[in-house]
């Protein structure tokens, strides 16, 4: 099962995936933004793979949506 979280204006998914049977997970994820009205937006926002791997898919999906928290954090104080 895929991860997910609503996070400030974005529904982080985590996506992450192994490059071989049985092998490693690498953490990935994708983030969309949301309206006030928790509406998602049609397009993609962001997209990151990470350069670390886990032995387990939910590990890598927990380090991804770290990381695009953290992507979110840092571009909105950007904006502001």
């Amino acid at each position: 099962m895929k991860s997910s979280i609503s996070y400030q204006n974005c529904l982080i998914r985590g996506e992450s995936f192994q490059l071989e049977k049985n092998g490693k997970w690498v953490p990935q994820y994708t983030l969309r933004r949301q309206d006030s009205k928790n509406k998602l937006s049609d397009f993609l926002s962001h997209q990151a793979q990470l350069d670390k791997t886990f032995s387990t898919e939910s590990a890598a999906d927990d380090f991804a949506l770290q990381g695009a928290m953290k992507w979110i954090d840092k571009n909105s104080k950007q904006r502001t």
